[in-house]
């Protein structure tokens, strides 16, 4: 009989398979067999393309998006920076157009509410970015939300399937 797959079996996939470990090598380091890594790995939403081959290359590239996302956060921050304080200068600059066509410059002490709303809207925006590619790095973003789903599925399914062994342990309990 096939011994039931642990908690720490899953975790233990689950770090091998993002150290860029074969399905066959995380086999041999669990003691299990690659057809119980392949269902772990399917139940966890992993998925083996390339295996050890292309870890290294792998790791590389999300090395690099990591940078990438850094410098983006920087950037959105500094939007963010540079939007309010067009809102908050002593003059707020906008520029119209005549009904000519002709542009003419207007010049107030603060930015009209419209405008005012239209850079809250942009500054928020940037923010919500900024704080999502954060997220990426800090292991709090849909990562994490969906192996909590996985986890919760997990679970129902379980409960659900010792609520049904427990009918048919009664079923054939009444029957004797």
């Amino acid at each position: 009989m096939r011994e039931p797959i642990t908690d720490a079996e899953r975790e233990q996939v689950r770090s091998l398979h993002a150290q860029g470990k074969s399905r066959n090598a995380i086999a041999r380091e669990i003691s299990r067999s690659a057809s119980t890594v392949s269902k772990i790995a399917t139940q966890e939403g992993l998925r083996f393309e390339g295996g050890a081959r292309v870890a290294p290359a792998t790791a590389a590239r999300q090395l690099d998006l990591a940078e990438q996302r850094r410098q983006l956060v920087g950037r959105l921050y500094a939007r963010a920076s540079a939007n309010l304080d067009r809102v908050e200068a002593t003059e707020y600059v906008r520029v119209e157009l005549l009904p000519t066509g002709r542009p003419v410059r207007l010049v107030s002490d603060e930015p009209p509410a419209q405008d005012e709303r239209h850079h809250s809207q942009a500054i928020s925006s940037y923010l919500t970015s900024a704080a999502r590619l954060v997220e990426i790095d800090a292991g709090t973003g849909t990562g994490e939300v969906r192996s909590m789903l996985t986890d919760l599925a997990r679970g129902l399914r379980a409960a659900f399937a010792n609520a049904d062994q427990a009918e048919t342990n009664e079923g054939t309990d009444t029957g004797r």
